[in-house]
């Protein structure tokens, strides 16, 4: 008796020095919220100055990007804020997730900023979490439309399209993603890694999502019902095209070598983002993309901007945040760099670069809550039937 008593006042001990510590850390995260002006914290106006002023003592802000054109931006950041050093780490979107969850369960609080899409397809995950907060500038408010700055805010859109030679072909090879299941097309298409690209996984993931869809285009393509050997079309289509023989790439360059090689008979398809748009623009390479492609022309994303939990440098990451956002700045300097053909800006008072539409006028599909929890099970099955 006496020993069961023992273990009782044992685990009831734990768990009140686990609640004590789930307070504090509460109460510590608020506390860093209040200092910070962050959260229900944040000033309805900020006094720039005032936080330039706080930020060159804090010296410095890192950030961790998924795109590599956030150099162009800091170097120009420095430039109008002398006296704040930016530390630019350019990542994939998984591996700034792994990193700061890694580094926040380990007690570590090095990043200021994330800059990724994941950030936007896993907040209603990370925030509760306290790795990650929303910070929009006030002056953004009135331009940016509430769906796009809750619960994070989005710096932009991109999509994920298919693209093709306009060398080798003299229309669009393709109407439907069927077309790439017949066997005319065996290793037509190219892809980039879903296990190493988000967008290409949640691309995927929106074949499932939208599965009935999936399954008209079908019918119109092949004049008959399709017959599935999976849980629905979204997985068969998947199916069917590792089984015509869907190649892999690490990222987007290598699907676009493989989709330039002009002097090919039939040169393949590749999945891409809308932004490598500008490579066409620079001479860098020559390509078209699918625009009106069935049942979707492709999968539009936003791109989040997230202040990283506990940042060290609150007030040199509000004005990044604000420089990224296209403030600061009369030229909008800070968004230069994704002011480009294949971004779509979501500031009201911005246009979208020609030669594209915006975004509306396209066919696209956009992720949500349920084309998320599908992850996991997309990635089963690819492991599977890979």
């Amino acid at each position: 008796m006496f020993r069961k008593r023992s273990i009782l006042v044992f685990v009831l001990l734990v768990i009140a020095m686990l609640t004590i510590n789930v307070v504090a850390y509460a109460d510590d995260f608020d506390d860093w919220m209040k200092a910070a002006q962050m959260g229900p914290y944040a000033p309805e106006e900020e006094d720039w100055d005032a936080v330039y002023e706080a930020a060159k003592k804090e010296g410095k802000v890192v950030i961790y990007s998924s795109t590599s054109r956030i150099f162009d931006s800091t170097q120009n950041f420095e430039k109008a804020y002398p006296g704040i050093t930016v530390e630019a780490y350019n990542i994939s979107g998984t591996e700034c997730l792994e990193k700061i969850e890694r580094e926040a369960d380990s007690g570590i609080h090095n990043a200021d900023l994330l800059m990724s899409s994941i950030f936007s397809t896993n907040a209603a995950d990370l925030l509760p979490r306290r790795i990650i907060v929303n910070y929009v500038p006030p002056e953004m408010k009135a331009v940016i439309p509430e769906a796009f700055r809750e619960p994070v805010l989005a710096h932009r859109f991109g999509t994920v399209v298919l693209a093709y030679s306009d060398i080798a072909y003299d229309k669009p090879p393709i109407q439907s993603i069927w077309d790439l299941t017949k066997p005319e097309w065996k290793d037509g298409l190219v892809l980039r890694d879903p296990l190493r690209s988000e967008g290409s996984l949640m691309w995927l993931a929106l074949f499932v999502r939208y599965a009935d869809e999936v399954a008209a285009d079908y019918e119109r393509v092949f004049g008959e019902p399709i017959q599935l050997t999976t849980p629905n079309a979204g997985y068969e289509l998947i199916k069917r095209l590792l089984d015509n023989g869907l190649k892999l790439e690490s990222g987007s360059r290598g699907v676009l070598d493989a989709v330039t090689q002009h002097n090919l008979k039939r040169p393949p398809i590749g999945e891409t983002t809308s932004s490598k748009y500008r490579d066409v623009l620079s001479g860098d390479y020559q390509f078209e993309i699918l625009w009106d492609l069935t049942p979707a022309a492709g999968y539009a994303y936003e791109d989040a901007l997230v202040v990283a939990g506990y940042a060290p440098h609150p007030n040199a990451a509000k004005l990044l945040v604000n420089w990224l956002m296209g403030g600061g700045d009369e030229k909008r300097l800070g968004f230069e760099p994704w002011n480009v053909p294949g971004n779509f800006p979501v500031r009201t008072d911005m246009e979208t670069p020609a030669p594209f539409k915006p975004i509306a006028e396209y066919n696209y599909w956009y992720g949500d809550e349920e084309a998320y929890e599908l992850v996991p099970d997309i990635i089963d099955f690819w492991l599977t039937h890979i």
